[in-house]
């Protein structure tokens, strides 16, 4: 039994161990604070995107017809612009109606409305119209160039990013000194853009917790992320999973594959693609209940049934897929088993992953800018390399340690 000393002792500790603990717990908790702000913490400073003159925006119109253009139609344009300069109801009353738009209260951008209705009116299919796309770098490593392994690798990586964007940890992109805007990082995951009569709409759930995987045009959904927001699978489960996955696709006959490749209707004319999916959505619960659940995932990981010889390869099946007729009974033309079944256009970021290991990305245009997807899969590319050291370091020291 203790003295009476000791359990005075024994409780002065525990009084400064509270202590320390409710000082530490609001050291993180000012620190979290500051982290959360750190990705939106210079929205409010950022300089507003300047309107050029009425002069410029003609010399560049002019500048961008001239190659198009005889010399005769150059003429008549340059004429015509000059009109629209000079004339008071035209080009000056349209130029200060711009002016006033701008200074409209809860604009932060005179473009943003017009850049966004001018891709979602777009009526054409949008693989290769509007969709960009790009081809991720070999991973160095050989051991980790099979499809599953690289896969996981990307997976990892993307969700450390993913939550780094959803706590708003993610450093600030920078342009020298002048920070940049860091919004449409929040329109990366968890969007899709949803098909409807004269113009789409964007959906966008910021509090998603899986992912969607396409197989064989087949399409399955696995949780990565728990309730807290941080990711719930270890590397291993996760590669557990694609890997049955993987195999769950591979037992079904081809032409159960097309049957079940609904992710073609994406590659439709906008206005058929809405009529389509409305059909799909009110055929049944279920129905309804697939399509929120693909539209609401982080993004879609694409195991494609090929493996590309080159980058320019690699770079077409990104882009549009590939396209290959296997024959098959009942089939007279044969059944279309290329990776262009195995594909969700209208969601935000796509990940392929082919079965040699090389991967590329291909994203919906609407929301995202070139440069967000190209900071993004810069920084998942370095992070699977650093993943990849420390897990030698971890299996080093713990075969020191044995």
């Amino acid at each position: 039994m203790p003295s009476e000393g000791a359990v005075s002792t024994a409780d002065n500790i525990d009084d400064e161990k509270s202590s320390m603990d409710a000082r530490l717990a609001q050291a993180l908790s000012i620190l979290s604070e500051q982290e959360a702000a750190q990705m939106l913490g210079n929205q409010d400073n950022l300089p507003r995107l300047p309107i050029p003159s009425l002069s410029d925006s003609v010399s560049d119109f002019l500048r961008a017809c001239e190659p198009q253009l005889s010399p005769e139609e150059y003429a008549e344009t340059e004429r015509s612009c000059k009109t629209f300069l000079e004339n008071p109801e035209e080009g000056q009353k349209l130029h200060q109606a711009l002016l006033d738009y701008d200074r409209q209260e809860g604009k932060n951008s005179y473009l943003e409305e017009f850049w966004e209705t001018a891709y979602l009116a777009q009526r054409t299919p949008i693989p290769i119209n509007t969709n960009p796309f790009f081809v991720l770098e070999d991973d160095p490593t050989p051991a980790r160039t099979s499809q599953i392994a690289r896969a996981t690798n990307l997976v990892w990586s993307s969700l450390k990013f993913y939550c780094s964007v959803r706590d708003g940890t993610l450093e600030p992109d920078m342009q020298r000194t002048t920070p940049l805007c860091m919004t449409q990082y929040t329109r990366l995951f968890g969007t899709a853009r949803i098909p409807g009569k004269g113009v789409d709409t964007v959906s966008y759930n910021p509090d998603s917790r899986h992912i969607v995987v396409m197989s064989r045009g087949h399409v399955y959904w696995m949780d990565v992320l728990g309730e807290d927001g941080k990711v719930c699978l270890s590397q291993t489960q996760i590669e557990e999973a694609l890997r049955s996955i993987r195999t769950d696709s591979l037992r079904y006959y081809i032409g159960e594959n097309l049957n079940q490749a609904v992710g073609l209707l994406t590659t439709e004319n906008r206005e058929e693609w809405a009529v389509r999916r409305e059909k799909l959505r009110l055929a049944s619960g279920e129905n309804a209940s697939s399509l929120q659940r693909i539209d609401s995932a982080i993004f879609v990981l694409c195991l494609d049934d090929t493996s590309p010889s080159s980058q320019a390869e690699t770079a077409s099946n990104s882009l549009h897929g590939t396209s290959e007729l296997a024959a098959a009974e009942g089939y007279a033309a044969g059944v279309q088993v290329g990776t262009c079944i195995n594909r969700w256009y209208d969601k935000s970021l796509s990940i392929i992953v082919c079965q040699n290991g090389a991967a590329g990305i291909n994203f919906e245009h609407s929301v995202i800018d070139g440069h967000s997807v190209l900071r993004f899969a810069s920084d998942v590319f370095t992070d699977t390399i650093l993943t990849f050291a420390e897990n030698i370091r971890k299996g080093f020291k713990q075969h020191k340690s044995s």
